[in-house]
């Protein structure tokens, strides 16, 4: 867990050195490039990172209940394995070459590399792999010193922003020109982004 939480912190760092970039080009640098672009990364890898968090939060706390050093939870204890996992891992336990929980991993990771944690209905659902809460937003919300509407709401338009950005080029389809993106919009966001996944973290690591 605590390695997620790290990766996390970094990769917020990384994304905020594209608001020094910015900054550099659009000051220093006469280009006819669309700046704007800078931005739309910077906002497309803050959902990135927490995605990426999610995903590590999830499948690390499973495989903690694999070795029995957290409580399973309701959502946990009814999942299935293929025989084949099954088979792999009944294996370990008489060569552990590799160890059981690897293998377990590895299963969780092909199982979830497909799927998105990042609306807030489906962090729920993923957290609930993890964590047995039952108002899981209500939780995190009161954590952020926020309401849980605004939360759930302002992640909902963080994403659905970055899904425009890159299945729909930020297009606006009444016009056919880019929606506007302004740096302090994106700051904004990645300060939240930040703020809602570190309280996360804390509540189920």
């Amino acid at each position: 867990m605590l390695n997620a939480i790290s990766l996390f912190r970094d990769n917020i760092k990384e994304i905020r050195r594209l608001e020094g970039l910015f900054n550099y080009i659009s000051t220093t640098i006469v280009t006819p490039l669309p700046l704007e672009d800078i931005l739309r990364s910077q906002h497309v890898y803050a959902v990135s990172a927490f995605d990426k968090l999610m995903h590590d939060l999830i499948r690390k706390g499973m495989v903690e209940v694999y070795l029995g050093k957290r409580a399973a939870t309701k959502k946990y204890s009814a999942e299935g394995i293929s025989l084949e996992i099954h088979k792999s891992l009944m294996e370990a336990q008489k060569n552990p070459l590799p160890p059981a929980e690897i293998i377990f991993e590895q299963a969780l990771f092909n199982k979830f590399k497909q799927a998105s944690f990042q609306e807030p209905l489906k962090v729920a659902e993923g957290l609930s792999y993890v964590w047995d809460e039952a108002q899981k937003w209500q939780k995190i919300s009161g954590s952020m010193g926020m309401d849980e509407a605004t939360v759930k709401t302002t992640l909902k338009l963080i994403v659905d922003r970055r899904n425009s950005i890159v299945h729909e080029a930020d297009i606006n389809p009444s016009t056919n020109l880019k929606f506007q993106i302004i740096q302090a919009d994106c700051i904004t966001t990645t300060n939240f982004i930040e703020k809602c996944g570190l309280e996360i973290a804390n509540l189920v690591k």
